[in-house]
């Protein structure tokens, strides 16, 4: 079974767990400690988004820099820091990151190839996770633009993607500041209209089990990761061309009403709505927060028995 259907599984039972030994899991959302999550966007690279209600990654690149019909381009990213204070050294835990969809028009024209067609040919979320010894760790949602977005060297010609090479520590060697940890693509629709405002996005890979697995080691106490739609913005399909996928910040504190979402569009008496429309993304005393970005760290597929999850519902772990 794939690693993804186990977080899934995971966050579909009721257990409420408190972060402490090695079979316990921990869900780090953006509003717990000095977690963070902002947009920045090439095309207004001083300002600052860190309040907005949404996260959001397009990129469309029509013309090249300096011809005539150029202008109009667009580049952004997301930016998510996730605090760590606290959490042991990884071991043989394995990690995700889970995303929520704020959009209500992500059709299947935004999410499949429906050009050639090709229904597997689909979009998706580049994941990167910011070099642990980076200065840029520190970065603030109140104080993040475009300009001043660690990893990024703007060169001002929106519709490129401006990540750079530097030398973290002054000591040398040259690194990649944001280190590629893969791509997730959008789920495939099935029998939906479209995809529910709510519903997640899951991402997990060896090498972000790499990465946080490196950070805990240097004692770090956060991590930031980087995503951005994973397409030049030059291709052929001009749907995804400039579309902004959208995601729940914790800003986002109740989520948009849904009730045009059709799960299964064979079924005429099928009933119609998101089963989180309208839900409550407000953070708990604990810093928790349901549909807020979501740093996943929980024992090896093995070991989930150990958990004791059963009854249905979100799962809730708590910080304390």
């Amino acid at each position: 079974m794939k690693l993804q259907r186990w977080f899934a599984s995971c966050l579909a039972c009721g257990a409420l767990l408190v972060v402490g030994t090695s079979t316990q899991a921990a869900v780090i959302p953006t509003s717990f400690g000095v977690g963070a999550d902002a947009e920045v966007r090439e095309e207004t690279p001083t300002t600052n988004r860190g309040t907005s209600n949404e996260i959001a990654t397009r990129i469309v690149d029509n013309w090249p820099l300096g011809n005539a019909n150029d202008g109009n381009d667009r580049n952004s990213f997301i930016y998510l820091k996730f605090d760590l204070t606290g959490q042991p050294l990884l071991g043989t835990k394995k990690t995700a990151v889970r995303l929520t969809y704020r959009n209500t028009n992500l059709t299947p024209n935004r999410i499949t190839d429906t050009a050639t067609p090709n229904p597997a040919n689909r979009p998706g979320i580049a994941f990167y996770g910011l070099h642990p010894d980076h200065a840029g760790n520190t970065w603030t949602e109140t104080g993040i633009t475009y300009l001043t977005a660690p990893g990024l060297t703007p060169d001002f010609n929106n519709g490129t993607k401006d990540y750079d090479t530097v030398d973290p520590d002054g000591a040398g060697p040259l690194v990649q500041p944001l280190i590629p940890l893969g791509v997730e693509l959008f789920g495939a629709l099935g029998t939906q209209n479209r995809l529910a405002v709510g519903d997640q996005m899951l991402f997990d890979s060896p090498a972000l089990d790499q990465f946080i697995a490196s950070a805990l080691s240097k004692g770090k106490t956060t991590v930031t990761i980087v995503a951005g739609i994973a397409h030049d913005g030059k291709i052929p399909i001009n749907d995804w061309k400039n579309f902004n996928y959208l995601f729940n910040p914790k800003e986002m504190t109740t989520l948009t009403v849904d009730t045009g979402y059709d799960s299964d569009t064979t079924n005429p008496s099928n009933p119609l709505g998101s089963p989180w429309s309208g839900a409550s993304n407000a953070t708990d005393a604990n810093g928790y927060s349901p549909f807020s970005p979501q740093l996943l760290i929980v024992p090896e597929p093995a070991s989930f028995a150990l958990l004791g999850l059963g009854a249905l519902g979100m799962l809730a772990v708590r910080r304390r």
